[in-house]
């Protein structure tokens, strides 16, 4: 079968990947390719925006992409600006252009988060909808997000200083109410996720991408983490991710 261009965009970003994952391996990322990253980063946004245009069609996949972009940017800028919902900090300007003084970057970052967390519990929408499927679905996703936060932060801030806490925290000092903010923040998004998807049969092929690439981002977080000597986030990350999967199938076989 001819590959569609879509194909091709997943096929670049694993090529991105496997080199960039040697290169962090062996700490041979030199500072003039530090921008990379943030290609990274881009490149898995827009696999869950091509997610995003399939799951919804195409036209309301981009607009609800576009919507979790901005969102998440402005609540991210409630942060910088404020210290709200994610306590006090600023971003490096060398993290790409910014928006409200909050990289876009990050803006695909959150659309890749909320999708490849969506795609592990896709299950939920073939069932009857309920207040309380909404509320397990959001918090199961949520908890997702926020298990990628807790080997995301320690990277970029201890590591590599993408941005900076004004306050500290028993976690890497971050403090707890970024990781609140991640959970509630998502919740949002999710619950309103859960009321739009309908209910009929999705093509696997894409759900399948987006929960390798959720492993695949966490894992080069991790090899990025060891690198930097960040331990206790690799154990903390992987014994929580280890413990979703299992939570996971679990809620699979209930009927």
């Amino acid at each position: 079968m001819t590959k569609q261009w879509q194909d091709w965009i997943w096929i670049v970003f694993i090529i991105w990947y496997g080199v960039g994952i040697i290169l962090v391996s062996f700490d041979w990322l030199p500072p003039s390719l530090q921008w990379a990253n943030a290609v990274f980063l881009y490149l898995a946004g827009i696999l869950a925006i091509l997610y995003a245009m399939k799951r919804f069609e195409t036209r309301a996949g981009l607009i609800i992409s576009l919507g979790i972009m901005l969102l998440t940017i402005f609540a991210e800028s409630l942060g910088v600006h404020y210290g709200l919902i994610f306590g006090s900090y600023h971003y490096k300007k060398d993290f790409g252009f910014q928006l409200f003084d909050v990289p876009v970057t990050i803006g695909f970052a959150w659309v890749m988060v909320v999708f490849t967390s969506m795609a592990h519990y896709e299950f939920f929408f073939k069932r009857t909808k309920t207040i309380g499927g909404a509320l397990v679905y959001s918090t199961v996703t949520s908890l997702l997000a926020v298990t990628m936060d807790l080997i995301i932060d320690p990277v970029a801030f201890k590591g590599r200083e993408y941005w900076i806490w004004d306050q500290g925290g028993p976690y890497y000092d971050i403090p707890t109410q970024n990781f609140l903010g991640w959970f509630f923040v998502s919740f949002f998004i999710q619950c309103f996720l859960y009321v739009w998807v309908k209910q009929e049969i999705f093509t696997t092929k894409w759900s399948n991408r987006m929960r390798r690439l959720y492993f695949l981002v966490i894992l080069m977080f991790m090899v990025t983490a060891m690198v930097e000597g960040l331990w206790l986030a690799v154990l903390v990350t992987s014994s929580i991710y280890a413990a979703s999967l299992i939570l996971r199938t679990r809620l699979e076989k209930v009927t």
